[in-house]
């Protein structure tokens, strides 16, 4: 009986530096039957010629402009949905290590009605797991529990059902793009991968969190994190977008209180850290949403 077969969507965006230990990962899959499809963002750091090189097999797309990841992505979704040998689509980001056999728990885990996350840690931090997978707190907008930096407990070895996954590597069966939808362009970044997940499960999909796939994090390699000036602004812009969108108003002005209270005390203290850079990546982010200025940053 033949394998399902696994599309591996990738997009690199300036990810020179990390790349290599990105492919070298990759050489070492066990899982037979997977391809990879590899989107650029009009990187000009010499990321489109090494991956042209360290994987000439891959279907590779380049961008002219940076689309974001949801734009990169989507342009390759729209292929990959229609085409009838794929049967999962595994999101998987530039700055990640898998392991050798991470991909057959997943596709074991899998359905036509089921994605699956694996245990994520942080990269050249042993023990300490990624934010990657668990349950979202629909009150304030965030994870319900510390993940990012926390020591795996015995409940993180557990496999069972989750509410939430982020991209960074998530399997997701092709039908799921024709009843749910691609990602959301308006995010362009940041709570895209939330909004997927919710979508998913109000069309009757479920997320299970299986750790016997490992997969190592790069945090931010690739844009910064949170505390750069381009994630300040995405994720300011994105995580009142994301929480608009799926409550009805008496939720979401419960929230919006919580939320502009605690960027303000945020602000206070990078203000005196001397991060008035993050003070004016906030606040560019809270105006743009407040008057509808989603997608790329003007």
């Amino acid at each position: 009986m033949s394998l399902p077969h696994v599309a591996i969507l990738t997009v690199t965006t300036n990810a020179a530096g990390h790349l290599g230990r990105y492919f070298d990962a990759l050489e070492g899959v066990t899982y037979p039957d997977w391809s990879l499809t590899i989107v650029d963002n009009a990187s000009s750091d010499g990321s489109p010629e090494i991956s042209r090189t360290r994987r000439p097999s891959a279907t590779f797309v380049q961008n002219d402009a940076n689309l974001g990841f949801t734009g990169a992505c989507n342009r390759a979704l729209l292929a990959l949905r229609d085409t009838p040998s794929v049967d999962y689509v595994l999101f998987l980001n530039d700055d990640t290590e898998v392991t050798p056999a991470f991909l057959e728990p997943l596709v074991e885990f899998a359905g036509v009605r089921t994605l699956v996350a694996p245990k994520t840690y942080l990269a050249g931090r042993e023990g300490l797991l990624d934010d990657a997978a668990g349950e979202f707190d629909w009150w304030r907008g965030a994870w319900k529990h510390k993940l990012l930096g926390r020591k795996e407990s015995p409940e993180d070895n557990r496999p069972r059902q989750i509410d939430n996954a982020n991209l960074s590597c998530l399997l997701v069966p092709r039908q799921a793009f024709h009843e749910v939808g691609l990602l959301d362009d308006a995010f362009f970044v940041y709570y895209d991968d939330t909004d997927f997940c919710r979508r998913a499960a109000e069309k009757g999909y479920r997320i299970l969190y299986e750790p016997r796939s490992v997969v190592f994090h790069q945090k931010g390699a690739t844009l910064g994190g949170q505390f750069s000036p381009f994630g300040c602004y995405y994720l300011s812009r994105n995580r009142p977008y994301l929480m608009r969108k799926h409550l009805p108003f008496g939720r979401f002005a419960v929230f919006w209180a919580y939320y502009m209270g605690t960027r303000a005390v945020r602000m206070a203290l990078w203000f005196a850290r001397g991060r008035t850079d993050l003070v004016a990546a906030t606040l560019g982010g809270v105006r743009d949403f407040l008057l509808g200025r989603m997608g790329a940053r003007r």
